[in-house]
């Protein structure tokens, strides 16, 4: 079990656009300290695969694209399109975040600038 809390609430994160379905958030080790979908909102996948998923794939995909972090002056976020769905997965503190948002541009957009104010505000160095 993990004593780390959140940097960021569920909530908070579907605040920012109704088209935000899906919000996790995972430790450097993989702990998962937030999996929740928004409410009246149908997961298209099992919420045990999601947890499952978000203690891991967050932070093997960023991983690897930091890999060539140093060449390409870093990282800021890794957005899978799906047919239904965006993906977005990014470092926040030491957390690594990762959301779903329906495939829709404006509401990624809108997702893309509230990471970077939330960064901004936290401090931290855009990696």
């Amino acid at each position: 079990m993990t004593t780390e809390e959140p940097v960021v609430t569920a909530d908070e994160i579907f605040a920012v656009n109704k088209k935000i379905r899906w919000a996790a958030l995972a430790s450097s080790r993989g702990e998962v300290l937030l999996s929740e979908m928004r409410a009246n909102v149908k997961s298209y996948s099992p919420p045990q695969f999601d947890k499952e998923f978000v203690s891991l794939g967050p932070l093997t995909i960023l991983g690897v694209c930091e890999r060539y972090a140093d060449y390409l002056n870093g990282v800021d976020y890794v957005a899978v399109y799906y047919r239904v769905a965006v993906c977005v997965y990014a470092r926040l503190g030491s957390q690594v975040l990762a959301v779903s948002i329906e495939r829709d541009q404006q509401a990624v957009g809108t997702f893309l600038e509230w990471l970077e104010r939330k960064r901004g505000v936290s401090g931290k160095e855009k990696m």
